[in-house]
């Protein structure tokens, strides 16, 4: 059984991803869990066990270039928006906190004596940045390092990243307890609420009746079916009227349903939504290419007599609005009239084997043009070797690029969420496994002379990087307790810590400000990481 693993790198591959999977599984105290890590783990006791196994080094290069690709196209839509308001302040601490971060690990670098792959390594296991890892390590072979040099990267990174986890969850804990005492509370962000039937008693300023568009702007609140004073029932269109008298099925936030019944007069007891007399409701996958990346109001629903009500994107509902966009798997749920159901279908598609066929030429033309920018020398004023993305930031950069622009011509760059989730977390598991299985070699001698040095350094470097990162969150007077803790889990760019204080804290803002500084923090650590092999 032993010789089978060793001569088999594909069956020594899901062998540690497996037992990876388990370790990964375990509760700690305070219900911590490695997740994803526990592969890396797994990976460093074979490698530590058996220091002749081997994975061959396509899986490392594979694995980071699919999870940095996938990851750049989710964070896109939100990225670019993220630097405006409230998201620039957001990102203006992040990028100060790395800085700091970095001067702070070159000169612990310098006066402890340390080797430098060992600190970059460090650097990137303290921020739980596995980019930053491969960017480290693609450096080092890039310039010539020999193996045990390449591999003292990943055993720093190794050590250092569950420490920097537990001290991070600690941090949160902490934050969240301070709830009462001088943080502001926190923004609630209501999910959709249950559809309400208003009864239409006012009318507009012009003492005209409202149409529906109208109330839309106003209030924010999305109109599907209405029914006359005379009875008379159909879909809400812009132009519908709405006198006084008229019933109107509303979708909406908990709040904005409170504006549009205060705006139109009052709840009625009767329930549109049970009244389905020559109307359909169904839910259908976006699979149809031609619909997708384009504002929803340009899409001609209204002539196909269809309103869409509800959109679901992975597990999260969004509202729908005109200008909404909609990605290949989204989830709709869609009324029509009854004639026209089977248009209404053909029209979104409704085919998932169409959906995990779509978008392969533009996904793998993406990840081309990705390794192609990342091959690029970018100079840098006082060093004297110039800056590449490498195979970890050119693919990430090209992403949110191409993902912000969504579609080109007959190009789709976005894919379906479910793809996205499945590849990323299969390039995860095979990079981790591959790097963990390389350093393991070498991780034994290192703890044995090095062990409490490199701990105390992970601790200093994670240190540093938070104290100024909370310090520049004050300065800009954030104050939101959610907002808070997302931006620390999004600036360590670990879900792990997202999950943990979303046990804490409302989710609307803590996924709010997670995403907004994600991906400038992982862009920012793969080139400082790369700072650090050539100072």
């Amino acid at each position: 059984m032993h010789d089978w693993l060793l001569n088999s790198p594909i069956v020594r591959l899901f062998v540690i991803i497996a037992l990876g999977y388990i370790v990964g599984e375990i509760k700690f105290p305070g219900g911590f869990r490695l997740g994803v890590a526990g592969v890396l783990f797994v990976g460093l006791a074979c490698g530590a066990w058996t220091p002749s196994m081997e994975l061959p080094p396509e899986i490392q290069t594979l694995g980071l270039v699919l999870f940095v690709y996938c990851i750049g196209l989710q964070a896109a839509p939100g990225f670019f928006k993220s630097f405006k308001r409230e998201g620039l302040r957001l990102n203006l601490a992040v990028l100060l906190a790395l800085v700091l971060t970095f001067v702070g690990a070159y000169a612990l670098m310098r006066v402890t004596g340390r080797s430098v792959p060992l600190v970059a390594g460090i650097f990137s296991g303290a921020l739980t940045s596995t980019p930053a890892l491969g960017a480290v390590t693609e450096t080092l072979t890039r310039s010539g390092a020999n193996a045990t040099e390449a591999n003292l990267a990943v055993v720093g990174y190794g050590v250092a990243y569950p420490i920097a986890i537990l001290v991070v969850l600690l941090f949160v804990q902490v934050l969240a307890a301070r709830a009462g005492t001088g943080v502001a509370p926190a923004e609630v962000i209501s999910p959709l609420a249950t559809p309400v039937t208003i009864s239409v008693e006012t009318c507009d300023e012009s003492g005209q009746p409202w149409r529906a568009g109208l109330v839309t702007q106003k209030t924010d609140v999305l109109l599907t079916r209405y029914r006359a004073p005379d009875g008379q029932t159909g879909l809400a269109a812009d132009s519908s009227v709405l006198p006084p008298g008229s019933l109107v099925l509303a979708v909406g936030s908990a709040e904005q349903i409170r504006i549009g019944v205060a705006l139109l007069g009052r709840v009625s007891p009767v329930n549109l939504q049970d009244e389905l007399r020559g109307f359909e409701v169904h839910r259908y996958f976006v699979s149809n290419p031609a619909i997708v990346e384009r504002p929803l109001g340009e899409l001609g629903l209204a002539k196909l007599g269809a309103v869409m009500s509800r959109l679901r994107r992975g597990d999260v509902d969004l509202p729908v609005t005109d200008q909404t966009l909609l990605h290949l798997g989204d989830r709709v749920r869609v009324v029509s009239y009854r004639d026209r159901e089977p248009e209404v279908r053909k029209f979104f598609g409704n085919s998932v084997t169409v959906l995990t066929e779509t978008g392969y030429f533009s996904f793998a033309l993406g990840i081309i043009f990705g390794l192609i920018l990342g091959q690029v020398p970018l100079p840098v004023p006082g060093l004297s070797e110039p800056v590449r993305l490498g195979i970890a930031g050119g693919p990430l950069v090209v992403a949110l690029m191409l993902g912000s622009l969504g579609r080109t011509g007959p190009f789709i760059w976005s894919i379906p969420n479910e793809v996205n989730l499945t590849l990323r977390h299969l390039g995860i598991l095979f990079f981790l496994a591959a790097v963990g299985v390389k350093a393991g070699r070498g991780l034994l001698a290192v703890l044995q002379t090095d062990g409490l040095t490199v701990v105390m350094l992970s601790v200093a470097i994670l240190l540093m990087a938070h104290l100024p990162f909370l310090v520049a969150l004050h300065f800009f007077k954030q104050r939101n307790l959610p907002a808070i803790l997302g931006a620390v889990a999004g600036f360590q760019t670990q879900p792990a810590v997202l999950t943990f204080a979303a046990t804490k804290v409302p989710s609307g803002p803590l996924n709010t400000a997670y995403a907004a500084v994600y991906p400038l923090a992982v862009i920012l650590k793969i080139i400082l990481a790369q700072l650090l092999l050539t100072t």
